[in-house]
């Protein structure tokens, strides 16, 4: 038979076990007694952490709204890169004298912030409604007094960053707003005066007087309906006066009227022909007028003037009445061309209507967008105040960092577990293997197996001679001294290294 086909039961084990127990008490002591070493040996961590309370702004919101907007969450992140920053951290080694050891052995300053770094450790706390409402900031070293004075310092940059933060902000957005007003404010002036100038330019024409100019025209239109009516009235009575003239001119005896009497008379005839007719401005006006002028201008040897009163007063009152038809003909010319004047003015105005409706509308989008943007600059400017006089959303530090007692690291119940454990499945592997390698049968049922199921008779126990008893004896009290040799020794290890303070610097921290 080989050991191929050997099984090993429950009942072997615990067998095993109590035949050969120093088999397991030897890597259990000897693990425990390691663990129990390396906790003493190595380097004690201490962690100390500020906790820091995000306090709201004490103006509601409703009164002053703030302009940093950014949630609190990522504004711990910002700043935590900017205290986190090589130059910050630099600083704080420098100033509070960290890391000597590591400065004496001239360690690159880089590989000592990033050192620092790495024991930094910031943690936001959420409220009821799942926002950020405090968060705290550790910090890891060998002395308890040294990390709670960094756990503060760092707090103290925190708190310091963040006001400057927010004021920065602040500032920052009312200067732009000021500069995005001044712009906005320089454009809308511009439209201002173009507004302006194109309303002076065309006055009379806009949209607002269409109502008087309508009025104006139809006002003008009845004095011109007057002055014609009173134009016509003169004309016939000048016509009048012209035909009671000739009759006298021609009652008088012996009086003859002259070729040049006569083509005065036949030209005005036709001048007031034509001036019914036509307007003053008309060619065959203008000539005729220009004849009877100079025929009226020229005296002739055989015309005498007539001393009878009766002909001086009727030229007289013709006379008056052409002075009185030139003033109404000027009156009636004047008043068609304000006539015309407004008219123009009046087809003009669908035309400025529009032009003026594109220049007021842009320039009514830039003032409701000036308006807008000076409403947020006061608003901005009151939030910069608040940010000034620190009336914003505040981090204040709650609980400062105190000198730990107790160090974190290492771990008393992780390293007796973790070596508890070792030292049992070192035991129970030698157990295993022992008891694999062991061709001996245990017991009737593995002799049995071993015979191939033929049943056994009977079994005759094993006689133990004097010599056997004593060598058991003396294995027993052997392994019993090397228990206790390694409990001694380990613990005069232990109390050495506790008593000169030996430090086990690794280069790869353990996770203990």
């Amino acid at each position: 038979m080989t050991n191929q086909h050997k099984s090993i039961n429950i009942q072997d084990i615990i067998d095993s076990l109590i035949k050969k127990w120093y088999w397991v008490t030897i890597p259990l002591l000897f693990f425990l007694v390691l663990g129990a070493w390396i906790y003493v040996v190595l380097p004690r961590s201490y962690q100390a952490s500020t906790l820091i309370l995000i306090q709201p702004q004490e103006i509601p919101v409703a009164y002053v709204q703030a302009t940093v907007s950014t949630g609190v969450e990522e504004r711990v992140r910002t700043l935590s890169q900017e205290v986190l920053s090589r130059s910050n951290l630099q600083s704080i080694i420098q100033e509070m004298n960290l890391f000597q050891e590591q400065g004496e052995k001239n360690v690159p300053m880089d590989i000592l912030v990033a050192s620092m770094r790495k024991r930094i450790d910031i943690n936001t706390v959420g409220g009821r409604r799942g926002e950020t409402s405090s968060f705290t900031i550790s910090f890891r070293g060998k002395d308890p007094r040294e990390v709670a004075d960094v756990a503060n310092r760092l707090a103290s940059y925190f708190i310091d960053s963040h006001l400057k933060l927010r004021a920065r902000q602040a500032s920052q957005t009312t200067l732009f707003l000021e500069k995005q007003l001044e712009e906005l404010k320089t454009l809308l002036q511009n439209q201002e005066e173009q507004v302006e100038q194109y309303r002076n330019r065309y006055m009379g024409e806009l949209p607002e007087q269409l109502t008087s100019n309508i009025a104006t025209i139809n006002g003008i239109q009845l004095r011109l309906e007057s002055v014609q009516a009173s134009l016509n009235d003169a004309m016939n009575r000048r016509l009048a006066i012209q035909t009671q003239l000739s009759q006298i001119e021609s009652e008088q005896p012996g009086a003859t009227m002259s070729q040049r009497g006569q083509r005065i008379s036949v030209l005005r005839g036709q001048l007031e022909e034509l001036r019914s007719r036509y307007t003053p401005e008309h060619p065959e006006i203008i000539r005729l007028q220009q004849q009877l002028t100079e025929l009226e201008s020229q005296e002739g040897p055989d015309e005498r003037l007539s001393g009878d009163p009766q002909v001086v007063e009727i030229r007289n009152q013709l006379s008056s009445i052409n002075i009185e038809i030139d003033a109404l003909q000027k009156d009636t010319k004047r008043l068609k061309e304000r006539i015309e004047f407004y008219q123009e003015r009046v087809e003009n105005t669908p035309k400025r209507e529009q032009e003026l409706a594109a220049l007021t509308r842009d320039y009514n989008i830039t003032q409701q967008n000036y308006q807008r943007l000076l409403d947020r600059f006061f608003e901005a400017r009151r939030a910069e105040s608040m940010e000034m006089r620190q009336q914003g959303e505040q981090f204040r530090i709650v609980d400062y960092a105190q000198p730990p007692h107790t160090p974190i690291s290492p771990d008393a119940r992780k390293i007796v577990l973790i070596f508890l454990v070792l030292g049992l499945g070192a035991g129970a592997g030698i157990m295993f293997l022992l008891e694999m390698l062991d061709s001996t049968a245990k017991g009737i049922e593995h002799l049995e197996k071993w015979a191939g199921g033929i049943p056994c008779i009977s079994a005759i126990p094993l006689a133990l001679t004097k010599e056997d008893k004593r060598r058991r004896q003396w294995s027993t009290v052997f392994f019993v001294v090397v228990n206790i040799g390694i409990v001694v020794a380990g613990a005069g290890i232990i109390l050495h290294a506790k008593i000169n303070q030996v430090v086990l610097d690794l280069p790869i921290p353990l996770p203990l």
